[in-house]
């Protein structure tokens, strides 16, 4: 199988709703793989939002805390998004990454790119992270390259 060098891979997928599993423990505090859905780009600087499996901890965290359930979304997998489990996301928070650490991780062989997510599924994500109190990322950087 050929390789393809790193830059290329990750300048051949980095888009808005791009998916990524990688290990991240710079931006949670954990050394196991998560999926991460670009949601934003300005320049090298890349917007993330994370994804988990846990739907119902997430839901009883948003209940705890008197968060608007609208802001968790769930995705439900498919072939275009790569997902396998039932996924959720928190609007609340976002992560920031450039790409250079993308494509650090991914010659490390700890990144990979699982798939895009739909359109559908985007602007679902985008009226949460508007709509949330905490999420001080700037909406007039959430485009969808199909908007």
């Amino acid at each position: 199988m050929i390789q393809l060098p790193p830059n290329f891979v990750i300048e051949s997928t980095l888009t808005v709703g791009a998916i990524y599993k990688f290990v991240a423990p710079e931006l949670i505090n954990t050394k196991i793989p998560h999926h991460f859905i670009v949601v934003a780009i300005d320049g090298l600087d890349i917007y993330l939002v994370l994804c988990t499996s846990q739907g119902e901890n997430k839901e009883s965290y948003f209940l705890r805390n008197n968060l608007d359930l609208s802001e968790l979304i769930y995705i439900k997998p498919d072939v275009k998004n790569g997902f396998t489990t039932k996924t959720y996301v928190n609007c609340n928070d976002y992560y920031h990454i450039n790409k250079t650490s993308l494509i650090n991780k991914l010659q490390k062989g700890t990144l990979s790119f699982t798939g895009t997510l739909s359109l559908n599924h985007y602007i679902q994500i985008k009226t949460g992270i508007i709509s949330s109190y905490t999420n001080d990322l700037p909406h007039e950087l959430l485009i969808h390259p199909e908007e």
